[in-house]
C-alpha cells in the first residue's frame, strides 16, 4: 500500500500488521487495564519474595502472549529496575541460552562492560597502561603487542574472583579469556557455548554455575535491581512438537538449575505457553512446575478481549498513525466497528489486529466511502476467516 492510498485514509501508514504477531514498532505499548490489574499484583508479590521469581504467561493461539512478554520486557520491567531479556525458543540445553544471551548483549560490549568494573582489581598489569590511554582497546591492543596475554588471563580470572562474580578458579578463568580474547575475536559464535569442545568458553560440568557467574555480571554492572529471563513459545518444548519427551526432560531440567540461580539472587524467569502446554509441562515434572508457579499462585491466563477492550486496542493502533489530530474516534472506522465483527474476532488480538490490516488495505486501494461501514469490515472478516460463524 503507497503513500497516496494511505493519505486517502488520513493515515501515516498501516498502523496494524498483516501477520499480527509480537509487538508493533512504537516506542510505548498498551495492554488492556483488565490485564494489567491481574498481572501487576503478582509482579508485585513475586518481586516482595524470597527465593526463585519465576512466572509463567499462558493464553492461546492468538491471544497476545508475545505482545504481553514484549511489553514486560520494553515497560513493566524497566520500570521496576529489572534488566529484561527476550528469548524466542531459544533451544534445550544450557548452551543454547548462553549462546542467545551473550550474543544478544555482543561479546565486545560484554567483554568491556566487564572489564570496567573489573579495573580496580586487575592488579599491577593495568598501571603501565593506563598512563596514556585509558579505554579498553587500547589495553587489550597494548596487551597483545608486549606478549603478555597468558598474564592478563591470569591477571583478570584474580580481579573476577576478588569482585565476587564467582569463587570458582575454572569460571573465572573463562570469564578472563572472554576478555583478553575480544582483540582477537570480537563476536561470540555458537561453539563457543557448547560444553566439551576444545577451547569453549563453558566450564564443563559447572553449566548452573557458570550461568550464575553471568547473571551475577550482568547485575553488577547494570546499575539495576535485578535481571529477567523472558521465554517466549515455550509450548514448542512443551508440546513437543519438534522435540522428543527426554529432550524436553532436558529442558526442564535446565529451568531447574535456573531456578536454583534465581534463589540465590535477584533473578526472574517468565515462560509463555499455551494452557495445554502448562499442563503438560506439569504432568512431565510435577514438583518443578509447583514450585515455578509458586503452587499456582504466578500464573497468569490471559483472558479474552471484552468489546471495550477490542475497541481500545484499535484507538491505540490508529492515534500515532493519523495525518492529522481532527479525526473523529476510531476513524476511518466507525465508533461501533466493534459489533459489526464476530466475538470470536474481536476477542483474539491477532484477528482483530489482521482484520484491520486488511479492511484498511482494501479500503484504501478500492476507495471506497469513508468512513468504512459495518457491510464492508463483514466482507473481509469473512475473506480472511472463512470458517467463523
Amino acid at each position: 500500500m503507497n503513500k497516496q492510498e494511505m493519505e486517502y485514509l488520513g493515515l501515516k501508514y498501516n498502523p496494524f500488521e498483516p501477520a499480527a504477531s509480537g509487538a508493533p514498532v512504537k516506542s510505548n505499548l498498551w495492554i488492556p487495564t483488565g490485564w494489567k490489574n491481574q498481572i501487576t499484583p503478582i509482579l508485585d508479590t513475586i518481586e516482595a519474595g524470597e527465593g526463585a521469581k519465576a512466572m509463567s504467561i499462558q493464553g492461546e493461539y492468538g491471544s497476545g502472549k508475545t505482545y504481553l512478554m514484549r511489553w514486560l520486557e520494553l515497560e513493566e520491567l524497566p520500570n521496576r529496575r529489572i534488566r529484561p531479556f527476550f528469548f524466542d525458543n531459544p533451544g534445550v540445553q544450557f548452551y543454547d541460552l548462553a549462546n542467545s544471551l551473550l550474543r544478544q548483549i555482543g561479546r565486545y560490549e560484554f567483554s568491556k562492560t566487564l572489564w570496567e568494573y573489573l579495573r580496580p582489581n586487575i592488579g599491577p598489569l593495568q598501571l603501565s597502561l593506563f598512563d596514556s590511554k585509558d579505554n579498553f582497546t587500547s589495553w587489550l591492543t597494548a596487551i597483545k603487542k608486549q606478549k603478555r596475554q597468558e598474564v592478563a588471563v591470569a591477571e583478570v580470572a584474580k580481579a573476577v574472583r576478588a569482585s565476587h562474580i564467582t569463587d570458582d578458579e575454572e569460571i573465572a578463568y573463562r570469564f578472563a579469556r572472554i576478555i583478553i580474547e575480544t582483540i582477537d575475536k570480537p563476536f561470540f559464535e555458537y561453539r563457543d557455548f557448547v560444553a566439551g569442545r576444545k577451547d569453549t568458553l563453558v566450564a564443563e560440568k559447572e553449566e548452573a554455575n557458570y550461568f550464575s557467574a553471568i547473571i551475577r555480571t550482568l547485575y553488577l554492572t547494570s546499575s539495576v535491581g535485578g535481571v529477567a529471563f523472558l521465554l517466549d513459545e515455550f509450548e514448542e518444548i512443551s508440546l513437543q512438537k519438534r522435540l522428543s519427551r527426554k529432550e524436553a526432560q532436558d529442558y526442564l531440567a535446565t529451568l531447574k538449575r535456573l531456578l536454583n540461580v534465581a534463589s540465590q539472587q535477584n533473578f526472574w524467569l517468565i515462560l509463555s505457553m499455551t494452557p495445554q502446554a502448562a499442563e503438560i509441562s506439569r504432568q512431565l515434572e510435577p514438583a518443578l512446575w509447583d514450585r515455578f508457579t509458586g503452587q499456582g499462585h504466578y500464573q497468569f491466563v490471559i483472558p479474552e478481549l471484552s468489546q471495550n477492550e477490542a475497541q481500545e486496542l484499535l484507538a491505540f493502533r490508529l492515534q500515532d498513525a493519523y495525518m492529522s489530530d481532527d479525526k473523529p474516534y476510531l476513524w476511518p472506522f466507525l465508533p461501533e466497528t466493534i459489533n459489526d465483527l464476530n466475538p470470536v474476532t474481536y476477542s483474539s488480538p491477532r484477528r482483530l489486529v489482521k482484520i484491520a490490516f486488511y479492511t484498511l488495505t482494501e479500503a484504501a486501494i478500492q476507495k471506497i466511502e469513508l468512513p468504512i461501514h459495518g457491510d464492508f469490515i463483514r466482507q473481509v472478516e469473512d475473506k480472511v476467516y472463512p470458517s467463523v460463524i
